[in-house]
């Protein structure tokens, strides 16, 4: 099948379909991962400066030189990586389009692309548009991966893995002895690593380890990044791909061709973000943790079974002790209790009946209200 005619038979988005649902029947929506954590002031305030000092045409293609510059010191800093901001940084519309063209730029047609599943909904339609085959294994409820299945599932046709830490939707923190396993397998097999890092600043147990920082691994890495989650910017879409210079050439071209460029004055303003103290991921991880509690506290009240998450701000719960499939259920919260939640079948290839996915990024009174709708669902 090409790529135009797998874009037809994409399935729309259920997140955003769940989104639409929240808003028909006035419900707390805990489907989308938007944050209403406060955006901090001096974001809010660079971006309103940037836009009456006039910086609102196109920037650089690959982003502000700045912008670049304060990326690669980030990544030096906290991800113990080392890049060339003129030829091995590119700023992105979101980490989403930093994920789409890092796959329409290195995939091929037929090439296989391995998925961690559950997994986040926009990484099969990538690989579809690239006219790629999506290869699947599974994390388990106990959040291990099947070391055996990947080996049997790596093999000459792979050309990448797609690997999410923090995980959405599971939480999941991989850990370093799952990444040298990981790593091993990429450099034995040959395969590219595309590494998403949208959450590595929300994290409750464990450490964030970005696997380009692994030994022999930086050469064969894609990693992405953005600003929507940590800083609760969604709808500014800002993002970014660090990559060794042969990598970055042809993601550069995908990006070029698809969006230009990111948002020049929010490009500035996250230039700000990013000199924001060390206290502002105290509170944010903090104002987090209180909505994780509040979800998996109130989900134990009920005959839902609640994962309780690492990392990120998504909590999956099993829904086996209810007459009710995934879909069926997510639509008896949103119309009877005024809750819009995620279908676990979105997150699969095959699989996910008996699984829902939970937001706890919103405000503390609405998880609370949630909860309290849900109690004797």
């Amino acid at each position: 099948m090409k790529g135009t005619e797998r874009v037809r038979d994409l399935n729309e988005s259920v997140i955003r379909e769940m989104t639409r649902k929240a808003k028909e029947y006035d419900a707390i929506n805990l489907s989308q991962g938007y944050p209403e954590y406060p955006t901090h002031d001096h974001i809010l305030e660079e971006a309103k400066k940037a836009i009456d000092s006039g910086l609102n045409q196109y920037s650089i293609t690959w982003g502000m030189e700045t912008l670049r510059s304060k990326i690669t010191e980030k990544l030096r800093d906290f991800n113990h990586l080392e890049y060339d901001p003129e030829f091995e940084i590119t700023i992105t519309c979101g980490a989403s389009e930093a994920i789409m063209s890092a796959i329409l730029g290195l995939v091929e047609e037929d090439d296989e692309v391995l998925i961690f599943q559950p997994f986040y909904e926009n990484y099969v339609p990538a690989v579809s548009m690239a006219s790629g085959k999506p290869r699947f294994t599974t994390i388990g409820r106990d959040l291990d991966i099947d070391r055996e299945d990947i080996k049997k599932k790596v093999g000459e046709d792979t050309k990448a893995m797609i690997l999410n830490t923090p995980h959405n939707p599971t939480g999941k923190v991989f850990q370093k002895d799952e990444l040298k396993f990981i790593r091993d397998i990429c450099i034995d097999e040959d395969v590219l690593l595309i590494t998403d890092e949208i959450y590595e600043r929300i994290i409750y147990e464990g450490e964030h380890i970005s696997p380009a920082s692994l030994k022999d691994m930086r050469e064969r890495t894609v990693t992405i990044g953005g600003f929507s989650k940590v800083y609760s910017v969604t709808g500014w879409r800002v993002g970014y791909v660090a990559a060794p210079k042969e990598l970055m050439k042809p993601i550069r071209k995908a990006h070029d061709y698809t969006t230009v460029c990111a948002p020049t004055p929010f490009q500035k303003a996250s230039i700000k973000a990013l000199a924001l103290p060390e206290d502002y991921y105290d509170e944010m991880v903090k104002y987090y943790s209180k909505g994780r509690e509040i979800v998996y506290e109130g989900l134990k009240k009920t005959e839902m079974d609640p994962l309780k998450p690492e990392g990120a701000y998504y909590m999956l719960a099993n829904i086996e002790n209810y007459d009710m499939n995934d879909r069926e259920f997510v639509n008896h919260l949103v119309k009877e209790k005024g809750v819009a939640i995620v279908p676990g079948t979105s997150f699969f290839d095959d699989g996910g009946e008996n699984l829902v996915r939970f937001c706890f990024s919103q405000e503390i009174d609405s998880l609370n209200t949630a909860m309290e709708r849900i109690r004797d669902s």
